[in-house]
């Protein structure tokens, strides 16, 4: 090898390492299904119950198998705080799923322990590539057992695969956001079947939602409802991100098109199922059943005996009473599988986002708060900013996480930046070695 022709071949040999590398990082982003954000553990996730894995406050993604729940433990930051945790999985099967959040804490004087919050979320058969997400509050509003939730010091966690029957692996993420103590929630009383006016469809903007919750784009529906418009393919879910605040009642309307032939397809459509996902990763919907609303339905053919589908969910208000937490709201939308022996179609929609307004002032939180051995008070905490976020960090909002997938420049856009940046290097050294053989 001739001494000018050296740099040209190492440069390509660290062209293609570089490639490599990142194209391998690209694959995993671009896997079916939805991109959960967050961090990587700080270590492997326990399966031994008696050695949990300790988890710092923050937004953690790792993978459950079929068999075996994992275990973890949390050490309360703030005395007297409401500790929010919530699991987020993407299934990966057309079996049966589901993911299942359960908390405990230790009761003094007793072998058994006190259960402060169990909650499951199954997959629907009909989509059942749609995430799913449950969430508890340690310490919250439950008069059996909240006093006795909000003294302890350590949570202790398990997170499982419920009562379905998967037999794939579970990517998921589990969140935990402290909330400082505050005066309480008067006389409001929590609302399991919030009442709400369905939406009017608007002019609507054209705007793709996103399969990662980390690039959800926003739907601003504060002032007004807003409507946008998407073609969403069969066996995928898109993401839009809605911030709201102390009172606000969401509501989205989702108007399917009809096909102008159902030869595509035949004459039993593709499914659709709308859901939120509420900062803490839990999912969840409420339906009118009274003015026969539904979060399910299907993509039909145009017929004069057939109205077009109308999907109409609702969340809860964002008030402490229903321990419900402002912050990033995200409308999910999943379309079923197509069968293996037809291509898959895309179902044309429009979605419109309401914003109601349900009363519930914001909590009245404590002017300091202290450790939970009430040895110290904690730096960076002020009642506009109440929420324990990351290790150390407070914010104004439950979804303002240092860690994963609520800061731009999480792990994944720095790969993003790095395979920007191998690509631009290697088209360099291209150029160069061109210009060497001329």
């Amino acid at each position: 090898m001739s001494p000018r022709r050296a740099p040209a071949h190492l440069a390509a040999a660290t062209c293609l390492a570089w490639l490599a590398l990142t194209t391998g990082y690209g694959a995993a982003a671009a896997a079916p299904g939805v991109d959960l954000g967050g961090e990587p553990l700080p270590a492997k996730a326990s399966t031994d119950e008696a050695d949990p894995l300790a988890l710092a406050p923050g937004l953690w993604r790792t993978t459950l198998g079929p068999s075996y729940p994992h275990y973890f433990s949390y050490q309360r930051r703030i005395n007297g705080s409401r500790v929010h945790i919530g699991v987020l999985g993407a299934p990966q099967g057309d079996s049966s799923d589901s993911i299942r959040i359960l908390a405990e804490v230790a009761t003094e004087g007793s072998s058994s322990p006190t259960s402060c919050g169990e909650e499951t979320d199954n997959a629907e058969s009909n989509v059942p590539q749609a995430v799913i997400g449950a969430r508890v509050v340690v310490g919250g509003e439950d008069g059996s057992t909240g006093e006795a939730c909000r003294d302890a010091g350590t949570v202790q966690i398990k997170v499982d695969r419920g009562y379905g029957s998967p037999t794939t692996d579970l990517p998921y993420v589990i969140k935990v956001v402290e909330e400082a103590p505050s005066s309480g929630t008067g006389d409001q009383e929590p609302d399991d079947a919030p009442s709400y006016d369905r939406p009017e469809a608007g002019k609507a903007e054209r705007l793709e939602g996103a399969a990662s919750f980390d690039t959800a784009p926003e739907i601003d529906a504060q002032d007004e409802p807003a409507t946008v418009s998407t073609t969403i393919t069969e066996g995928t879910e898109q993401l839009w991100r809605v911030p709201l605040t102390w009172g606000d009642l969401p509501v989205v309307r989702v108007d399917v098109a009809t096909a102008e032939d159902e030869e595509a397809f035949g004459y039993s459509g593709p499914n659709l199922t709308l859901h939120l996902v509420d900062p803490m990763r839990g999912r969840l919907v409420h339906a009118d059943s009274e003015a026969e609303d539904s979060s399910t339905g299907q993509y039909l053919a145009e017929a004069e005996d057939r109205d077009p589908t109308v999907l109409v969910g609702s969340g809860f208000p964002v008030r402490q009473v229903d321990d419900r937490l402002p912050g990033d709201y995200w409308v999910s939308l999943a379309v079923s599988p197509p069968p293996e022996d037809r291509k898959a179609v895309s179902v044309p929609v429009q979605v419109t986002v309401a914003i109601g307004h349900h009363g519930g002032a914001a909590p009245t939180y404590d002017g300091v708060v202290v450790s939970q051995d009430k040895k110290t008070s904690l730096d960076g905490y002020s009642p506009e900013h109440p929420f324990l976020v990351g290790e150390d960090t407070f914010a104004a909002v439950a979804s303002g996480s240092p860690i994963g997938g609520d800061s731009w420049f999480s792990t994944r856009h720095w790969a993003g930046l790095g395979l920007a940046a191998a690509s631009l290097a290697c088209l360099g050294a291209g150029v160069v070695r061109l210009r060497a053989r001329r």
